[in-house]
């Protein structure tokens, strides 16, 4: 299903990339259930979550357009400096306040508080968004974006960690060395929200 029509015009193409790609996505749904008004909410929160990340890839296409997007924060990246985190919150919260009612506000904020209490304490690489667009999806797009921060973490001897709300991505995550840590369902009639962790990989056990 496309987008409405007026939640077209975002000024980067990479969270109107990511916009379409987690459109559907149960947690989307659940905290957007009006499709009218979807779009510039969820929008608001992927560009949050883009600004920090320390690490973005991008696959590229016609028109300054992108195919899939990745975020990641490094080994000691997450969580950000306060400093370095606080204006994009400050305008997160801004923009949510003047789409989003009171209420869902503080049910988002009790599932984000779920999401830090299962984060692995050890250092690791945290992948804060993965998205392909749906016009480009089944083309092995997911697993390019995600491979050059697999190389480093086996690199760095470090785990990979990110959370998904789609149950129909885990046989993607499982294909790539991805296991469910923890499943959470964080408040009442929200989707349950996978904790995945990818061990690294070293070049002795590749050969074996």
């Amino acid at each position: 299903m496309p987008l409405p029509t007026g939640d077209r015009q975002m000024s980067d193409p990479r969270i109107e990339t990511l916009t379409a790609s987690f459109y559907h996505d149960p947690l989307a749904e659940f905290f957007w259930p009006n499709e009218e008004s979807r779009a510039k909410q969820l929008s608001a929160g992927l560009e949050f979550l883009l600004k920090l990340s320390s690490k973005i890839w991008c696959s590229e296409t016609a028109n300054r357009k992108y195919a899939g997007v990745i975020g990641a924060a490094q080994p000691g990246g997450y969580p950000p400096p306060f400093f370095d985190s606080m204006v994009p919150l400050i305008r997160l919260i801004l923009k949510l306040l003047s789409l989003t009612p009171l209420r869902e506000m503080e049910k988002m904020t009790r599932v984000f508080r779920r999401f830090d209490k299962i984060h692995p304490r050890q250092p690791h690489w945290y992948i804060s968004v993965l998205g392909v667009h749906p016009d480009h999806q089944g083309k092995g797009l997911g697993g390019e974006l995600l491979r050059p921060i697999l190389q480093k973490a086996d690199k760095e001897s470090v785990i990979v960690y990110l959370e998904c709300s789609n149950p129909n991505s885990l046989d993607f995550y499982r294909k790539y060395g991805f296991e469910v840590m923890e499943e959470i369902v964080p408040v009442r009639c929200c989707p349950p929200i996978l904790g995945l962790v990818r061990k690294p990989i070293s070049e002795s056990s590749e050969r074996a």
